[in-house]
């Protein structure tokens, strides 16, 4: 889907914005979790902890980047990640899920990318952000979509 051409937003308020951005910010949150989670729970002899602990800190600079602008619009900035989030990390269960099952954690992670994706997306193409926070989530998308782009070519790798 293309995002470069978003929609003109119509009578938007801060709450709007605000509203959005801290939604986003909720399950940017349960990714950073979940890769800090990763990194932390990965033997250091395996060749994905620092690809975790990178995305980890990119994450952790969009989610700060978010937080700023919502400061900035008078909102309180979401700090917490979502319930959804927190079983979702159940994925990140690596004393088994990722020593046992390389591929089924590789996919998971796949997933938990691409749906941040989607979900950045439609706050992007719904309207409901003004032009900062619209930019703060293609920067966001961008850096979601070239993780689940990495995971999915590893997956391809893991089946052979």
């Amino acid at each position: 889907m293309d995002i470069t051409n978003t929609p003109t937003p119509g009578a938007l308020t801060k709450e709007d914005t605000i509203e959005e951005l801290n939604d986003v910010t909720r399950l940017m949150i349960d990714s950073y979790k979940g890769y800090r989670e990763a990194a932390d729970e990965s033997d250091d002899s395996w060749a994905l902890k620092s690809e975790f602990n990178q995305r980890a800190e990119a994450r952790s600079k969009h989610i700060a980047s978010i937080q700023g602008y919502v400061r900035q619009l008078g909102g309180e900035p979401s700090t917490h990640g979502t319930m959804r989030g927190a079983v979702h990390r159940g994925w990140m269960n690596f004393a088994n899920t990722f020593r046992d099952d390389e591929k089924g954690a590789v996919e998971s992670v796949e997933n938990g990318e691409s749906f941040l994706a989607h979900r950045i997306e439609d706050c992007i193409e719904d309207g409901q952000l003004d032009t900062t926070g619209t930019q703060l989530l293609k920067t966001a998308y961008a850096d979601v979509c070239s993780s689940a782009k990495f995971f999915d070519r590893l997956d391809d790798r893991l089946d052979g």
